[in-house]
């Protein structure tokens, strides 16, 4: 699918949320070796795009030497305005992330980040190409750090700043459903908001059961098998997640011996 530079999309196509964020960008901007060094962090930059093609972005991270985490980034970039939202969000996502995390980062993941509701777009389907411009941006910058070690036993899916802040009222007439129905409104919350996520460290989560009205029975998958926020972090922020979007009373457990068997 081609860029059109000098086609701008109806500003009514955006979300609310990535109209503030274009409107108010807080991450443009560049870091420059001396910086980077001043910091004693790697100054890794990728590149997309080009200006004689009317879409370019450039971005800057700074990524920790010892462990790989990306402690800052900044872009610059010249073209339309949802590239300055996709942008926005792949670096409030990689921040505090490592380099390896960052670059699992999907297209999804970006749209969703700034989605007015679950399972609405950001941005309308022709800027797509725009998030791929940032992946690949992303994957370049990637690449210039592939020679820092990763510390072991790292993984930790990267959720999103604001969840342990943000409530919700669940799913109207959950209690209601049966069964099956219960299930199925659990898995679409899971696919949306929590395995992207979890993919971030090629690391999965499937359903297995539920009981009683309130218990999921879980397990995990790839790597989160043997990752210790799989019973810390990472439940807490699944069970958080089904509480706000799905029913406050439901409690998640881990099924341990159905993961020691895969």
């Amino acid at each position: 699918m081609a860029l059109r530079a000098n086609e701008p999309y109806p500003w009514y196509r955006y979300s609310k949320k990535i109209q503030q964020r274009i409107l108010n960008p807080r991450s443009c901007g560049l870091f420059d070796e001396r910086s980077a060094s001043e910091r004693a962090l790697r100054l890794a930059v990728g590149e997309a795009g080009s200006v004689k093609e009317g879409n370019a972005i450039a971005l800057f991270l700074l990524v920790d030497k010892q462990d790989g985490q990306i402690v800052d980034a900044r872009y610059q970039l010249f073209g339309q305005t949802a590239l300055i939202g996709a942008a926005e969000a792949a670096v409030d996502i990689m921040v505090g992330k490592n380099y390896d995390q960052a670059g699992r980062i999907s297209g999804e993941l970006i749209d969703a980040h700034f989605s007015d509701k679950t399972g609405e777009p950001a941005l309308p389907n022709e800027a797509l190409p725009f998030i791929s411009l940032v992946i690949e941006a992303i994957r370049q910058a990637k690449e210039r750090c592939m020679d820092i070690p990763l510390p072991v036993g790292y993984t930790a899916p990267p959720v999103p700043k604001e969840a342990s802040d943000s409530t919700g009222e669940g799913y109207p007439g959950f209690e209601q459903l049966s069964l099956k129905e219960k299930i199925s409104v659990i898995e679409k919350v899971l696919d949306e908001d929590v395995r992207p996520y979890i993919a971030l460290d090629a690391g999965g989560v499937e359903v297995i059961n539920f009981l009683n009205d309130r218990e999921v029975i879980i397990s995990y998958q790839g790597a989160c098998t043997s990752c210790y926020s799989s019973i810390g972090t990472t439940l807490s922020y699944i069970q958080d997640t089904l509480r706000r979007k799905v029913f406050k009373g439901l409690i998640v457990i881990p099924d341990v011996d159905f993961m020691a068997s895969k």
